[in-house]
């Protein structure tokens, strides 16, 4: 079995829709730019599911402080993780100098 093959069994007890999607990647024999695509794509999903949460909270009268504390949190954690992929593609490069032409 190689690295990649390992890296993409996860649990027994994994969502079935999740290992679905999983062995589609595997089967589609992306590469390794794609992957990360296929990164940011997913990490632009979790955002936005995390932002529905940011809205529930501001909806709440009384709103649990370590709900709030945990989001933060994640938030902090989204962050870094789309800086990564972004800092990884090259794409902050490509914003930076379409920044630098226009001025």
């Amino acid at each position: 079995m190689s690295s990649a093959d390992q890296s993409i069994q996860l649990d027994d007890d994994v969502n079935p829709a999740v290992q679905q999607v999983l062995d589609a990647m595997e089967a589609a024999e992306i590469s390794p730019e794609d992957a990360l695509q296929i990164s940011l794509v997913l990490l632009n999903f979790v955002e936005e599911h995390h932002l529905d949460n940011l809205e529930e909270f501001l909806a709440d009268e009384q709103p649990d402080a370590i709900s709030i504390a945990v989001w933060a949190a994640d938030s902090a954690r989204l962050k870094t993780a789309r800086e990564l992929l972004e800092e990884v593609l090259g794409e902050d490069d490509e914003d930076a100098e379409d920044n630098g032409d226009s001025e």
